[in-house]
């Protein structure tokens, strides 16, 4: 009987590794400093602020943006195929604010010649101020700038969102609060280099932004609610063998 307690411990074990594997790059910002990122050459930076917090709900910090010339990004390893990045903004007074994902010929922010591939979601609100915008750099189908009509409307406060790659390399999915707000077909293939938080760097206008929960993953986000679902069921059967 103790065999088999251990073998169900094992399950749990092994589905929680399963569901958690894949993060190619995340950031809290728990450390409390900005050291994951990089300043866009001729912009100004982001800081750390402990104003405003998402990701973990318990935590203490974001990364703070306060005039639309605030731009930073991290290089991450090539990354093709299904794969997913989340952003957390936080919805304050900025105009612009993005989360984004890049693709250049090189490996890294602007190595090797011209950017190939963006992918960004967050608010541009010159476009329009009661829905979020996504834009896409290249492709044969929608690219450009557009409003997430079939997302939820535009509130202050924290709001998820997700860049969900599929493994055609060139269908993405966009998600505001867990809510589908647009599927694009025909994008250009290129492999994520870089993931970047930014206001586009247009003029110099005062506002408030945050970031928080910025995460790269290979694969697909489990559905909410899975991992716990999972986990109960399999300590469920735990229970019943040691009865």
């Amino acid at each position: 009987m103790r065999g088999r307690n251990l073998c169900v411990v094992a399950v749990v074990l092994c589905l929680v590794g399963s569901l958690q594997a894949g993060v190619v790059f995340n950031d809290d910002f728990e450390s409390g400093s900005m050291g994951n990122w990089t300043t866009i050459s001729g912009v100004t930076p982001l800081d750390i602020s402990n104003a405003q917090n998402r990701i973990p709900i318990a935590g203490t910090y974001s990364a703070y943006m306060n005039i639309s010339t605030d731009g930073m990004y991290h290089n991450i390893s090539e990354l093709s195929g299904t794969s997913t990045a989340t952003f957390w903004l936080y919805d304050g007074a900025q105009t612009r604010a993005y989360g984004e994902v890049r693709a250049y010929p090189g490996e890294g922010y602007g190595l090797g010649g011209n950017i190939v591939q963006l992918f960004a979601v967050g608010k541009y609100t010159n476009m329009d101020s009661t829905k979020y915008q996504a834009r896409v750099l290249a492709g044969t189908g929608t690219i450009g700038w557009f409003n997430l009509s079939d997302g939820p409307s535009r509130s202050s406060g924290w709001h998820q969102f997700i860049i969900e790659r599929l493994g055609d390399d060139t269908t993405i999915n966009l998600y505001v609060d867990g809510m589908m707000a647009k599927t694009i077909t025909g994008t250009t293939a290129a492999s994520w280099d870089s993931v970047v938080i930014t206001s586009a760097r247009a003029g110099t206008t005062a506002g408030d932004a945050y970031f928080d929960g910025i995460e790269i993953t290979n694969g697909l986000i489990p559905e909410p609610g899975t991992l716990s679902v999972l986990a109960l069921g399999a300590l469920g059967l735990l229970v019943r063998r040691r009865v």
